[in-house]
């Protein structure tokens, strides 16, 4: 009789247990204040781009966790944006949050180069980010030597503006023109060698590979001991200048 009424005091107690075991199991978890929530940055890559919404580590879900009350969760531009958002589903309370789309660093800068023509030059600088060609004024700006008429080695400063940030250096060269005109002549019978077409006054040198046949200022001397009818080598040097490249010429002298 004792264990049969024992029974029934375990049996009224789990009854009674019960709508309270049920109730823990089926209420809801507290919800989740968005105030600490944070927006992902951006670095502009000529898209529209989504930053992300996080609490507590956590990336939301557009329309399941929260949704925007104000503003835009998306942006192209470089530059900082404000948006409003508010918890829903297991998340409660609204908040603003800032977001910042950085400029651009990665972007490549590149200047032709030029040949001396005698005249004034202007180089050629294009600036690319991936396949996109920028604009200047709009996306760059340029300090430097851009534009140039003697031969050398020109630095320009290339540096980002709205979208893009940082500067990068480049060089442009304006190279040697080659002495085109230049023509040699030889007259034998007078031992004489003539250079025309000459550029920039460069300086006319000879080198005969005879040492009995010596050439100066285009005159021709044969010393001693040369035979008529010998073939001499002589090599025609024009020296290079600021602007010209230095030219050579070898012709067959024949001795009369």
């Amino acid at each position: 009789m004792k264990n049969l009424k024992k029974l029934l005091a375990i049996v009224v107690c789990i009854a009674m247990m019960v709508p309270t075991v049920a109730f823990a199991a089926t209420s809801s978890p507290a919800k989740v204040d968005v105030k600490s929530a944070t927006a992902k940055s951006l670095t502009y890559n000529a898209k529209s781009q989504t930053t992300t919404i996080v609490v507590n580590g956590k990336t939301l879900t557009l329309n399941k966790d929260f949704k925007v009350v104000s503003g835009s969760l998306k942006a192209t531009k470089a530059g900082t944006y404000t948006v409003k958002i508010k918890g829903i589903g297991n998340y409660s309370g609204d908040t603003t949050v800032k977001y910042t789309v950085n400029a651009q660093q990665s972007y490549k800068a590149t200047a032709a180069a030029k040949t001396y023509n005698a005249k004034n030059q202007t180089t050629k600088v294009t600036v690319k980010y991936g396949n996109t060609v920028l604009k200047r004024g709009t996306d760059y700006k340029i300090t430097g030597v851009t534009k140039a008429k003697n031969a050398g080695k020109y630095k320009i400063t290339v540096k980002g503006i709205n979208n893009y940030k940082g500067t990068k250096t480049i060089y442009y060269t304006i190279n040697k023109a080659a002495q085109k005109s230049v023509k040699v002549k030889v007259n034998a019978s007078k031992k004489k060698i003539t250079v025309s077409g000459v550029k920039a006054k460069a300086k006319v040198t000879y080198k005969s590979a005879n040492k009995k046949v010596k050439v100066k200022n285009g005159k021709i001397t044969v010393g001693k001991g040369v035979k008529k009818g010998t073939k001499v080598r002589i090599t025609v040097k024009v020296a290079a200048t600021k602007n010209y490249k230095a030219y050579s010429k070898s012709i067959i002298y024949k001795v009369k």
